[in-house]
């Protein structure tokens, strides 16, 4: 019996909402109260760690898929200047190897 493309859609969809339902599932379950407060406290630190947006004020609560999305941009912002400080090192020295070199020439 041969499946049509249809059927392998079909398929996947539906695998693709049971994937869905078990972790929804997982979550809500994995929300309990002692569980849900320790997973708050670990978010409200993550929210401190994150300079706030213009369009999030910081006392207002933010959804946890909001706060990992502004998560990944800081972190890709950071590696950026991370990638520019290096460049700028390469392109103008360190500045320690001129030291050694001044001062080497300074004893002689």
């Amino acid at each position: 019996m041969r499946t049509t493309k249809n059927q392998k859609l079909s398929l996947r969809r539906t695998q693709r909402r049971r994937r869905t339902r078990r972790v929804v599932a997982h979550a809500r379950a994995a929300c309990r109260p002692r569980t849900c407060s320790k997973l708050s406290h670990k978010l409200r630190a993550l929210k401190n760690l994150i300079p706030a947006q213009n369009d999030v004020a910081g006392g207002e609560n933010v959804r946890a898929e909001k706060l990992f999305e502004e998560t990944a941009d800081y972190i890709i912002l950071l590696r950026t200047q991370v990638v520019v400080l290096q460049r700028l090192i390469e392109f103008y020295g360190s500045g320690a190897d001129d030291q050694k070199q001044n001062a080497a020439a300074f004893c002689h």
